[in-house]
């Protein structure tokens, strides 16, 4: 049985109609909303030959000798060295070899995996325990949607969660600059009701930015900075990034509007949602046991949501349900149709 190649824009049925068809190769394109060389290659093909072919070459350019293989596989059978340390070596007495072609002749060879005995063990580390206050923060990208004056663009949610209770502040902001960044992080400080003592953020321009340094300095907090490269010591906050996309994201929304009012009701849901790594607990019953074992991590300055946050994201999604039938939609009130 043909796979279809996932990126396909063409079904095989729609490539032996394109390959049938005498009508103009710029009518067909747009019709079937593909590139005019799209329809020149299916009619080339003819309606005989309209499966995906595989990409892969024939036959791999070695760039390398049987002597250079042979030192290749044995410095690997040696030294037990990973592909970028083995690359490293190579590359100082057989400068034309880069890492690709190391691979290479590691797969052709069966030596692309080590045994088990010379694998490097990976030690998997743990997060240190802490209290409320040590929190989270990254921004994602959300799509294009149009805002109120009718523009289509990008904006950003800012994203603030604590490693303790997993509490949860968003937020979305017009850019992802500094002044934005310091902006949010202000917010997040009154909107905890607990007090923050740690930031963690990734490498950003805008979390890296003096204005983002001083902010933190001001409002006495440690602000600490992910290594290069390793995106899991945020994980706690990409994870959360994903759940956004799945349960919010996945529904239709036309205006940055409506998916402003359904984030901060997805918000006020997610603080009273049950967890497993809470053992059943939601993180608003985290917050108000710990707050009521120590007065003194409650925060002065804490300002509630809005208590009336859900019933507008719940009509919403509602209204998302019924654009998904067009016959029945009527645009809202000052929404632009189409």
């Amino acid at each position: 049985m043909h796979s279809l190649h996932p990126q396909a824009r063409t079904t095989p049925a729609v490539r032996q109609e394109i390959a049938r068809s005498r009508e103009p190769t710029g009518v067909l394109a747009q019709r079937f909303s593909v590139s005019t060389e799209t329809i020149r290659k299916w009619r080339k093909r003819g309606a005989q030959d309209c499966q995906d072919h595989s990409s892969r070459p024939h036959k791999l350019p070695w760039k390398a000798t049987e002597e250079e293989r042979a030192i290749v596989c044995a410095l690997r059978q040696a030294t037990g060295f990973p592909l970028d340390d083995l690359t490293f070596v190579v590359s100082h007495f057989l400068p034309h070899l880069n890492r690709d072609a190391v691979y290479r002749i590691l797969k052709a060879e069966g030596l692309g995996r080590l045994p088990p005995a010379q694998q490097r063990q990976r030690k998997s580390g743990t997060f240190k325990d802490y209290d409320l206050g040590f929190v989270h923060i990254d921004i994602k990208h959300l799509p294009k949607l149009q805002t109120a004056d009718g523009e289509r663009r990008k904006r950003y949610l800012y994203v603030a969660i604590d490693r303790c209770s997993r509490w949860v502040h968003l937020a979305v902001k017009d850019d992802e600059l500094a002044t934005s960044a310091v902006a949010f992080l202000k917010e997040a400080v009154r909107a905890f009701p607990f007090k923050v003592t740690h930031v963690l953020t990734d490498r950003g321009s805008c979390f890296t930015a003096d204005a983002f340094e001083d902010a933190c300095r001001q409002l006495k907090l440690e602000h600490r900075k992910t290594k290069p490269y390793t995106p899991q010591t945020n994980g706690l906050v990409e994870r959360f990034n994903g759940r956004v996309q799945r349960e919010v994201l996945g529904i239709t929304i036309y205006s940055h509007r409506d998916l402003e009012t359904l984030l901060k009701g997805f918000n006020q849901a997610y603080n009273r949602r049950r967890q497993r790594v809470l053992k059943g607990r939601s993180p608003d019953e985290v917050v108000r046991s710990r707050l009521a074992a120590e007065p003194k991590l409650a925060n002065r300055r804490y300002k509630p949501p809005d208590a009336d946050a859900l019933p507008p994201a719940l009509q919403v999604i509602a209204h998302a349900k019924e654009v998904s039938h067009p016959d029945n939609y009527q645009p809202h009130e000052g929404e632009l149709p189409g």
